[in-house]
């Protein structure tokens, strides 16, 4: 356990600290869910693909700030509190995996001057499919949480929150997916 888990889990000082300081990176990195730059993908997705994927960031950051906002409330305490901290950190682990696929992107932003679809195409569709696979893997390990944590209304309510974002995102994704 890294000595910011272990603050965590006491509830000190470092521990908003701690969150306040891994919800800046976050919002930092909810870039990576930010619609493609047009001019890059517009010849792959049509205007309604970028439309879909940039409802991805504001789900993530309202998910994300109400999140943390209850796991900043003092008066959480014990298994319900380690329970909103653990979907926060699932929240933010899915941000840090996220965000290599971010280069991509940007990669495929890049491309717009070389004239290459296919190498477009080939690149969000790499980046679609890391995410999905992510997306996957976090959504199941909520929902263990969540079964872990059903006796508190508060923390199941929150890991239940977290697994509708990314059941939305997916959603998204998947639904652009096939024009890869």
């Amino acid at each position: 356990m890294t000595e910011e888990e272990a603050a965590m889990r006491r509830g000190t000082g470092a521990d908003r600290s701690a969150i306040r300081s891994r919800l800046r990176r976050a919002v930092a990195l909810a870039i990576v869910l930010a619609p493609i730059p047009p001019a890059a993908a517009a010849r792959v997705l049509s205007d309604g693909d970028l439309a879909s994927i940039a409802r991805i960031k504001p789900l993530y950051t309202d998910v994300l700030n109400d999140v943390a906002r209850s796991a900043q409330n003092p008066d959480l305490a014990g298994m319900e509190g380690d329970c909103v901290r653990s979907t926060l950190r699932a929240l933010l682990q899915i941000a840090d995996e996220l965000k290599g696929y971010e280069a991509l992107i940007t990669t495929a932003g890049e491309l717009t001057d070389f004239g290459d679809d296919e190498a477009l195409r080939n690149v969000l569709r790499f980046a679609v499919e890391n995410a999905l696979k992510i997306l996957d893997t976090e959504r199941r390990r909520l929902g263990e949480l969540t079964e872990t944590c059903g006796r508190s209304n508060l923390s199941s309510g929150k890991a239940r929150q977290a697994i509708q974002f990314i059941d939305s995102t997916q959603a998204i994704l998947r639904a652009v997916q096939p024009r890869l």
